[in-house]
Formats: C-alpha cells, sequence, structure tokens
C-alpha cells in the first residue's frame, strides 16, 4: 500500500493550490487495490486540522509529498488513518523570493494580481544566506501565519505593488533570524 501521496503541477511555472483533503479511520473504509472506497458515511473526527497541515505543507509549491502519517497526529482524532485523498489544483505562478529589507514588486500590467501563496520568515538555509552567530543559529521553522492575508490585502486586485519584506508590515515572527519573503501570485482578468 502505497502510504505517500505526491502532489505535483502539471505545467512549467505552475504552484499547488490545496482544497480540500478527505480522511478515514474507518477499518471498513480502507483502499482496496489502491481505489479509494465510496464514502458514504460522515467522518469520525474533522478534517479541518489535516487540512490546514497540508496547505501549510504544500500551498505554493511545485510538487509536495504528504505521508498518510501526517493524519495520525491530528487532534482530535489521533488514531491510524486508512485512507486520505487531497484535492488540488494548479495555478499559474512562479516562486519568488525577496531578503529582508529588500522590496518585492508584483506586476501584471493589463491584468490584476492575484496573491497565491505568501510567507514572511525562513524555512530554508540556502535562501537570503547570511552568517549567523554560533550562540543562534538561523531557525527554518520560522512562519508568519498572516503572511498571505497581508500580501493579499495590499496587492490582490492591484495591476501593480511594492511590499518590503520588513519586520514592520510582517510582525517578526523569528526574533535574531535573518528573514526573506517567499510569495507567488498570478495574473487575471480584471473582470474575475
Amino acid at each position: 500500500m502505497d502510504v505517500l501521496q505526491r502532489l505535483r503541477t502539471v505545467s512549467y511555472g505552475g504552484v499547488i493550490i490545496v482544497h480540500n483533503v478527505s480522511a478515514s479511520h474507518r477499518q471498513s473504509e480502507a483502499c482496496v487495490d489502491g481505489i479509494p472506497p465510496n464514502h458514504l458515511q460522515t467522518p469520525l473526527c474533522s478534517t479541518t486540522p489535516l487540512l490546514n497541515i497540508v496547505r501549510k505543507r504544500c500551498t505554493g509549491q511545485y510538487r509536495c509529498v504528504v505521508p498518510l502519517e501526517l493524519c495520525h497526529s491530528v487532534s482530535p482524532c489521533m488514531s491510524r488513518c486508512v485512507w486520505m485523498g487531497t484535492t488540488y489544483t494548479c495555478e499559474p505562478g512562479r516562486i519568488h523570493h525577496v531578503c529582508q529589507k529588500d522590496k518585492a514588486t508584483l506586476d501584471c500590467g493589463s491584468e490584476v494580481i492575484r496573491v497565491l501563496m505568501a510567507n514572511y520568515g525562513r524555512t530554508s538555509k540556502r535562501v537570503c544566506g547570511y552568517s549567523a552567530p554560533r550562540s543562534q543559529p538561523p531557525s527554518t521553522s520560522c512562519r508568519y501565519p498572516n503572511t498571505l492575508q497581508v500580501m493579499a490585502s495590499r496587492c490582490d486586485g492591484k495591476h501593480r505593488c511594492s511590499v518590503r519584506a520588513s519586520n514592520l508590515i510582517f510582525s517578526n515572527p523569528c526574533p535574531g533570524t535573518r528573514k526573506y519573503l517567499q510569495y507567488s501570485f498570478t495574473c487575471v482578468d480584471p473582470g474575475t
């Protein structure tokens, strides 16, 4: 039995947007020969916490692996998950990085901006690298949870938008670590 879901974009320049996660803890709803069952019963547990984890892990990425064991650690239902499915789409967009104190410029010409994904913090040692003191190595699990909301309120629906990667705009999710703004956006017709 495959215990990993592999999400990936099918076109160059596309990013994953996670919409929904379905899961079951009932043994009677286990997959048979890789085919998921028909779900006639309501789930035993809310899948909202699992959806939030998968969205944080995969939205805005080019590809993503979702282990079935993620389902085991989500409260309030921490029992073994026997089936999990993720519904997602691929949106056109590139992932951009802007180092702390620099400015991100989003430009859509005659179309308007729609921000797909954003994080202010640090999840990589390589992006916007710097020499951190030995006494305080950089955090690579630093996320400001409201980054997408801030970026969307500043840029969505505009033809052009600039946002500085700054603690004054996004708060300071990990003091002592040099951060960067990671974001992805697409350009859409102003009428949509």
